[in-house]
């Protein structure tokens, strides 16, 4: 039986942002380590490149994506059933959104794939594939490493993505990752560093969704590391920087590139948000504590949130510079179905749009509470126009050399 496994993506301003800062997705990658080697298996990541069904001829396609890319998701499903493949479609959209995704698709694959995989090739060889497969969550110990052969590093631009872990312990109301993965679940740090030293790659992305959660598990793995010389990138919060332990461990191991979520500088919002532990007042001194061991701070700054009016872009812009954000992009709150967030809103009769492409973060698909749709998709960019000025980026640039030297700089340009 022929496999194909696809990561569903629209043009958006969403693929933009993921594609300039993401690896493989674990979505396609996690059910293609799971794949008994006798099958045929080929893959796709629409993130990187297109996908023609013209041109893939498979037994089963398993098409995966998220709410912005669920119209292009449904589209390939369409165009793949008519062609007589098995479909099936999972992730994060079709883990809240199953009886939508089930008029698209032969079966529904809700939540983790491992632990009802294998039942699904089974059925899908036995052209006798069941409406929905409901995953629970799988045993981190067992899982493979994902393969490099089908789609390689090179195409993420010598970026490479091991898992570290799944799940969260916070629950940010505009986050679903808790709400599919759950608490969060670590692989054994064996695995994790055999499977590092047999790549080939300039960059690892330590795939977690909060890297230090669990300071103890964080400090032994970033112990191991230390030996492989590697830089890599990891998503964390900004308590690291309050743990001078945690953060120089961090630094030995190769830490060069942190996303943390500081979203706003609104203290209300980030309560509000369930995020109360990010203190605004603190952050220009945290920050200028990562950089100190030369690590570069990526945050997203997002927008829309009831506490926000229309001064918060020009002040969060002006928040962002003084503190010492070196990489940003703004978005507009996303209400992910399955979010606090998004039934919060549908409780309130604020959501004005079911089209899912328009939920890509650059279009105001609910009512804002402090100003109009106009305003808020408008400030957005100018977030961006003076964030990115002229004049505050040659400031920032002075500093990042300072910082981090020319070399990184230049590779944050």
């Amino acid at each position: 039986m022929k496999i194909c496994l696809i990561k569903a993506s629209a043009p958006s301003y969403f693929k933009d942002y993921k594609k300039a800062r993401g690896g493989p997705p674990q979505s396609i990658f996690s059910a293609a380590a799971a794949t008994p080697r006798h099958f045929q298996l080929e893959m796709h990541d629409e993130t990187i490149r297109m996908v023609d069904p013209r041109k893939v001829t498979a037994d089963l396609v398993v098409l995966f994506f998220a709410t912005p890319d669920a119209n292009r998701g449904y589209e390939l499903a369409s165009a793949f059933s008519e062609k007589g493949s098995q479909v099936v479609i999972g992730g994060l959209h079709a883990t809240f959104m199953p009886d939508e995704a089930s008029e698209y698709a032969d079966a529904v694959m809700t939540g983790e794939c491992e632990n009802v995989w294998d039942e699904l090739l089974q059925d899908a060889q036995n052209r006798d594939l069941k409406p929905r497969y409901t995953g629970t969550y799988a045993d981190m110990s067992k899982l493979n490493p994902y393969p490099r052969h089908l789609i390689t590093a090179e195409q993420y631009n010598w970026e490479w993505s091991v898992l570290v872990s799944r799940g969260c312990k916070h629950n940010c109301s505009f986050c679903i990752i808790p709400g599919m993965l759950g608490k969060t679940r670590y692989r054994p740090i064996p695995d994790i560093i055999n499977e590092i030293s047999e790549m080939e790659t300039d960059w690892v992305e330590l795939h977690a969704d909060h890297l230090t959660e669990d300071r103890d598990y964080a400090l032994e793995l970033f112990k191991a590391l230390e030996p492989l010389k590697i830089r890599w990138a990891g998503e964390t919060t900004i308590r690291i920087a309050d743990d001078p332990e945690l953060l120089e461990a961090a630094a030995r191991s190769g830490a060069k590139y942190l996303l943390i979520g500081i979203e706003t500088p609104s203290k209300a919002a980030l309560k509000r948000a369930g995020k109360g532990f990010v203190k605004p007042e603190n952050l220009k001194s945290q920050i200028s504590n990562i950089h100190a061991h030369g690590i570069i701070v990526d945050t997203t700054a997002i927008f829309g949130f009831d506490e926000h009016t229309p001064e918060i872009f020009i002040e969060t812009a002006k928040f962002y510079h003084e503190i010492g954000v070196d990489i940003t992009a703004p978005a507009i709150a996303i209400p992910f179905p399955g979010s606090r967030f998004y039934k919060q809103l549908e409780q309130e009769d604020r959501l004005l749009s079911d089209n899912w492409g328009e939920y890509d973060g650059a279009h105001a698909v609910y009512q804002p509470k402090n100003m109009s749709c106009e305003e808020l998709e408008a400030g957005a960019e100018e977030f961006s126009q003076h964030f990115y000025s002229v004049s505050r980026s040659a400031s920032r640039k002075l500093r990042q050399i300072k910082d981090f030297g020319l070399a990184t700089t230049l590779q944050i340009s």
